[in-house]
Formats: structure tokens, C-alpha cells, sequence
């Protein structure tokens, strides 16, 4: 998907003070910003780079080195992913910013999302979401490197399997060549 309009990434409008109740009240209007929702992007780490498979999900057995360098390419973004969703966090107030988002008026901070009366139980939300993915993007990680360790097993197997039946084929050569001239084997 690209972006379908010509418009800038985000828009930030700034427009005088403008009371928006009795004097008292000190709610104003000072502006407003707006994303531009029409706009997407592949983040570059998704694309494949040279001498990567990309998004190739199929494999045989002559080609098993290639899948290990595709699970080692994924587990390497998502570790990178996991360590940049700090973020993510930082953003949203630090780890401690839910809880305290959660208490009772007065005795707890602002939520990062504002004063509202939602705020706090969004933030709460979004804290739950955030370690539930966090989580998961880790262990998805430790799972392909797991998958790595194994595929490589298998392919010192295939390998040395592979090499055992290459001296099978030359003993069958000798057997069929000895044939061949009359005798047993030479």
C-alpha cells in the first residue's frame, strides 16, 4: 500500500487562543493536528536484502542452508523489534505509567493519554497489549532460533547421510563394473 494522497505525513494547525467557556474555566482552543491516515509504508527491515529469501517459505533438502539464513534473518528483526519497542513504552510514560494512570483521582498521575475519564483505563489496556506483544515477539524470537538449531541438525544429517550413500554408489560402480567384465566384484 502507498500513499493515495499527496498530503504531508502529519498536519499541525495553530490558530489563536479561543475560550471555549466562562474565563474561569481556562479551556481554550489553540489548535489541532491530524495524521494522515491514507499513508503506509513497508518499515525497511521487512524487505529482503540481498542474498535473502524474503518471503520464499518453501524448502528442499538441497537448499536447507538457505532456509537456516531465512529463520536466522527473522529472529534477528524480531530481536531488534523487541529492543526497539522500548520505545513504544517510553511514549506511553514508562513502565509505571499504567498502574499509576489506574489509581483513584488525585492520587496517581495523569494518564499519558490524557485526563479524560477513559484515560486511565486506556492506558491500562494499551500496558496489557504492550507486555502480552512484547512477550510474544520474544519468545517467536527464541522459537526460530530454536527452529535454527534443529534445521542445522538436520542438514549435518542430511549431509552425512548424503555422503554415506555416495561411497554406497561407488562400492554399487565397482560391484556393476566388476559384473561387467565377467567376475565378482574387483
Amino acid at each position: 500500500m502507498t500513499d493515495r494522497t499527496s498530503q504531508p505525513d502529519k498536519i499541525e494547525v495553530e490558530t489563536p487562543h479561543i475560550p471555549l467557556g466562562p474565563p474561569a474555566t481556562g479551556v481554550s482552543f489553540n489548535g489541532f493536528g491530524m495524521d494522515n491516515v491514507n499513508h503506509a509504508q513497508t518499515p525497511s527491515d521487512l524487505v529482503a536484502g540481498p542474498n535473502e529469501a524474503g518471503v520464499k517459505t518453501e524448502w528442499d533438502a538441497s537448499t536447507l542452508q538457505g532456509a537456516i539464513q531465512w529463520l536466522e534473518a527473522h529472529a534477528s528483526y524480531l530481536r531488534r523489534l523487541y529492543h526497539n519497542m522500548a520505545d513504544i513504552q517510553d511514549l506511553m510514560g514508562g513502565k509505571g505509567a499504567a498502574a499509576a494512570a489506574g489509581m483513584p483521582s488525585g492520587m496517581g498521575q495523569k494518564s499519558p493519554l490524557g485526563g479524560f475519564a477513559w484515560a486511565g483505563r486506556l492506558t491500562e489496556k494499551h500496558a496489557a497489549l504492550y507486555s502480552g506483544t512484547e512477550a510474544g515477539v520474544l519468545e517467536l524470537a527464541k522459537q526460530l532460533d530454536a527452529a535454527v538449531e534443529v534445521l542445522r541438525k538436520v542438514k549435518d544429517n542430511y549431509d552425512t547421510a548424503e555422503k554415506a550413500n555416495e561411497m554406497t554408489a561407488e562400492q554399487i560402480n565397482r560391484i556393476f563394473a566388476g559384473a561387467a567384465n565377467g567376475g565378482g566384484e574387483s
